[in-house]
């Protein structure tokens, strides 16, 4: 794993994967900002900008830029003598993100405490309430919003936030001067920052009666890419990158400072001497470009007057414009915003002016979505918060989302503008695992896509169809046995659709620790997802294009059925999700995924009235199904494997995963309710219960002892998607308690008692230390909303089975005849 790191960043490429230089994680993070395969950057509970993700063929970077700031500024009217303004940002203590020393802090004044300032996040909203920290009087509330609103795939696309500030008056006796001012650097707190040739610009917009005031901040950023990964054949492209920071208050109440040095502690005392005389900026209009060396920053300041008693608001936006997302192979594509806006680089203020008129339709938005959940009182409140938060991934996982290509033809541009394209979507494993759209891991967070923006999943699936007919001759090298392979194998379905490193989608399988085409859950994943997001949209064209290609998938894993009684094996090593943690032979988890995939295509075959295809599943299913029970239930749970380890019995906390996705199909479960149940009840009791006292969430593997199973780290890890999983299989057979308190050690981990808060990881041990934070399956909280929302507690009973199963064979007779 050394040498392959070394050997990619040697040409200039990301790896995929690098445990020698993990992402640090504090507990810093709020809600990200942006809209979805735009960018993103993210602003912490604190008031601070600092997770840029920007760049498609970067990691993810947290770097806190101090000059990114709101103040404010504050007196009673008419007495120029208890004039105070103070930065709204409390900086921590101890932070490896944050500067020690900076010149910021040198010449503005951080007078927040903190202690009575609060932040509280329900994305993609957030609030932080300042109640009298800088003004006895005052008390200011931020309400930041960005429009990520399920089933709008115009709004959901755009680079914007928006910042409402409501300022309350709470004195009898003065009315009070107020200005707030907005301060943001030319850049991304990178290296670029300071490269020189940047420059800033005023702009003022007026359109039906409604202006638009701010400061466009354009970054000259330069790209290096190897062509075909020679490090002698450099090429070099300057996409455009901008920002802008904006205010629809009233002109004559708006002042500003285009362009100052940001890292001048005299010129930074300037500009904040001047603001914390009066609240208000010079209205220079410097234009010129950085020079190298030297950071840039622009500001903006609002002022009113609030009588006593009253309120005023005051509203900025945060905008950018990067129209190509461009890889380290040197291809690019437009984002799905510049369907609407263009592709020339040259929009922000116009997304800036949109942000600001729109708003409050999103504002709207969001809550009548939010609402129909937060109402219900039978839900915790705890859930209910998971529900929301942990859907910042799909804006902050290293999201891209599509709209075309630079090198295609005005034609091939003008043929995407039809309603019904929705570009190519991707998101990233997880911030240190930097894999397009990781499949196995998928199969869990798609409950988020599938739910709230449908066409983003069908437009995934089409992705992975069209790399699983595909065969890619290219050696490969796998880290874990040493072996080569080819690198995609036609009806293997793949790991992932590439890696930003190189070429997604052109290249699928960057993975390369275990052999791909050997594992035992992906093809049946694929097959459980297609025929679950045809009964979420309801779309027959969808299915039947992919029917083809499913059939192909499960015939591919006949090879793994060794002797023949219609069911696959697992071959000793780690082939499936669990890519650390072997099982030989008949396994719970792969086994039960295969018999789902079975039934599964049955439901499909009736679908289409394949005839022929029904008939073969349904003896197939029936076969695996039996061959299933028979090797690995022991009366009260599913044995891990049939192996001869020691390990065999062992209680895997996924063990039910083939029964709970067959449900969430509606096609009833694969075992007999009461088996699904004890083995659930028996997850609960030890993995839950007796794994830190019930507070950490369920542990993946346990002895029938009680004794962690410490066969490999991932036996003894807790995998946080994977917990919530398990309590959308629980609520499916009655056990909503359980469901409950197993959610509950997860969620109050990542919240309360370790601060993994935006940043959620893959797992945890039992003293709460993580592997890969900001990780995609998580989103498998969406799950258990769908196994909520689809009273699957009826789906998964024996009746609903054999009912189903007795109207499928008389639809299929009928045809027949």
């Amino acid at each position: 794993m050394w040498n392959y790191g070394k050997r990619e960043r040697k040409h200039n490429r990301v790896p995929h994967m690098d445990p020698f230089a993990p992402q640090f994680k504090d507990a810093i993070m709020g809600v990200p900002l942006g809209g979805i395969g735009c960018g993103t950057i993210g602003r912490g509970w604190r008031g601070d900008f600092l997770r840029w993700t920007l760049l498609p063929a970067a990691i993810p970077s947290i770097n806190v830029v101090e000059v990114d700031q709101f103040s404010v500024f504050s007196r009673n009217s008419g007495d120029h003598s208890n004039a105070n303004a103070s930065v709204l940002y409390t900086p921590a203590k101890k932070s490896v993100h944050a500067p020690k020393t900076s010149p910021v802090r040198s010449a503005w004044d951080f007078g927040l405490k903190g202690d009575k300032s609060t932040y509280h996040a329900l994305f993609p909203q957030a609030w932080t309430i300042y109640d009298g920290e800088t003004d006895a009087d005052l008390k200011i509330t931020c309400h930041q919003v960005s429009p990520v609103i399920p089933h709008d795939y115009e709004n959901s696309s755009f680079p914007a936030s928006v910042f409402e500030f409501t300022i309350e008056n709470r004195s009898t006796v003065h009315d009070k001067d107020v200005s707030l001012m907005f301060s943001f650097q030319n850049g991304m707190g990178a290296a670029s920052d300071s490269k020189g040739g940047h420059s800033n610009h005023f702009f003022q917009e007026k359109s039906d009666n409604f202006t638009t005031t701010g400061i466009k901040l354009t970054h000259a950023y330069e790209q290096m890419v190897f062509e075909d990964w020679d490090k002698n054949n450099r090429k070099y492209f300057s996409d455009p990158l901008s920002f802008a920071i904006a205010t629809n208050a009233d002109p004559s109440k708006v002042s500003y400072t285009t362009q100052f040095a940001s890292d001048d502690v005299s010129v930074l005392k300037s500009v904040w001497n001047k603001f914390k005389t009066d609240g208000k900026l010079d209205n220079s209009t410097t234009e010129t470009k950085s020079v190298e060396g030297k950071t840039i920053a622009g500001a903006i300041s609002v002022s009113e007057r609030v009588g006593k008693g009253q309120s005023v608001k005051i509203t900025f936006t945060l905008t950018w414009d990067t129209p190509i997302a461009r890889f380290s192979s040197g291809k690019a594509y437009y984002r799905r915003y510049t369907k609407f806006y263009g592709t020339s680089g040259d929009a922000v203020q116009k997304i800036a002016s949109d942000a600001l008129k729109n708003y409050p339709n999103w504002i709207k938005a969001i809550n009548q979505w939010q609402d129909t959940i937060l109402s219900n009182e039978k839900l915790s409140k705890e859930y209910k918060m998971a529900l929301f938060n942990e859907l910042y991934y799909l804006v902050d996982g290293g999201t891209i989302w599509t709209h075309g290509r630079p090198d295609q033809s005005a034609q091939e541009l003008k043929e995407l503008e039809s309603a019904d394209n929705f570009g190519n979507f991707f998101y990233l494993e997880g911030h240190e695992y930097l894999m397009c759209n990781t499949y196995d891991v998928h199969f869990y967070a798609s409950f988020a896509l599938i739910s709230l923006w449908p066409e983003l999943q069908l437009a995934l699936q089409r992705e992975i169809a069209r790399a699983t007919v595909r065969q890619m001759d290219v050696d490969w090298f796998i880290l874990h046995d040493g072996s080569t392979v080819k690198r995609l194998v036609r009806w293997a379905v793949p790991h992932d659709v590439g890696n930003p490193g190189e070429d997604p989608w052109v290249r699928p399988n960057s993975y390369n620790i275990q052999q791909i085409q050997r594992w035992k859950d992906l093809n049946c994943k694929f097959v459980l997802q297609v025929y679950r997001d045809y009964v979420a949209t309801n779309n027959k064209e969808f299915l039947e294009s992919l029917w083809p290609i499913v059939k192909k998938a499960v015939e591919y894993s006949f090879q793994f059925d060794k002797d023949g009684d219609g069911m696959i094996e697992n071959e000793g090593f780690p082939d499936q999700t669990y890519d650390t943690w072997s099982a030989t032979g008949v396994s719970a988890y792969c086994g039960g995924l295969w018999v789902a995939t079975l039934k599964v295509a049955r439901s499909i075959a009736h679908e289409l009235l394949d005839v022929d295809a029904f008939e073969d599943y349904d003896k197939k299913y029936q076969i695996a199904r039996d061959v299933y029970i028979k090797k690995l239930w022991n009366g009260t749970y599913f044995n891990y494997d049939t192996s001869k380890n020691v390990h065999r019995d062992s209680i895997q906390a996924d063990m039910m995963a083939g029964n709970w996705y067959a449900v969430s199909c509606g096609v009833g479960g694969i075992v007999p309710i009461g088996h699904a149940k004890s083995s659930l009840e028996t997850v609960y009791r030890y993995n839950v219960a007796k794994f830190v006292n019930g507070t950490r969430g369920a542990v993946n593997g346990m002895r029938p002892n009680g004794a962690v199973d410490e066969m490999c780290m991932q036996s003894k890890e807790v995998w946080t998607g994977t917990t919530y999983a398990v309590a959308a299989a629980m609520l499916q057979v009655g056990l909503e308690d359980e469901a409950f308190k197993t959610m509950k050690g997860v969620i109050d981990t990542t919240y309360t008692t370790h601060g993994y808060m935006f940043q959620t990881p893959e797992a945890w041990l039992a003293n709460g230390s993580f592997r890969s934070c900001s990780y995609m399956r998580p989103l498998s909280v969406w799950a258990v909303q769908w196994a909520y929302d689809n009273a699957q507690k009826q789906l998964a009973t024996d009746e609903f089975d054999q009912e189903l199963e007795a109207k499928m064979k008389a639809n299929i007779q009928a045809v027949k005849k």
